[in-house]
């Protein structure tokens, strides 16, 4: 009875780590949509924002309410997954995982 115990624990501590590794994997993909996400809006919004006071403290204020809206509009795109990125890295990681294990 011994041995089953133990290939229970052995077999439990190999789904935990894969289920870590899936869990890993999933926020590398909503990081990355992320990262990608405020490039895209940062690049939408560029001339959205100016002011002709660039030095000033109207300057200063605008381009801190552009930052916070940039990552806020990012950050929503990201976690809904609207832009698809997310779901092309994982698809991506489980083609190359389904080959390697051939």
């Amino acid at each position: 009875m011994k041995v089953d115990d133990s290939f229970l624990n052995i077999a439990r501590n190999q789904v935990d780590k894969n289920r870590s590794q899936d869990l890993q994997k999933e926020k590398a993909a909503t990081d990355f949509e992320e990262i990608f996400a405020k490039h895209l809006v940062n690049e939408l919004t560029k001339d959205s924002f100016k002011m002709s006071d660039k030095g000033g403290m109207m300057g200063q204020s605008n381009n801190m309410y552009r930052s916070f809206i940039t990552d806020a509009l990012a950050s929503e795109l990201a976690a809904q997954r609207k832009l698809g990125m997310a779901d092309l890295v994982s698809r991506y990681w489980d083609h190359s995982s389904a080959s390697t294990k051939k």
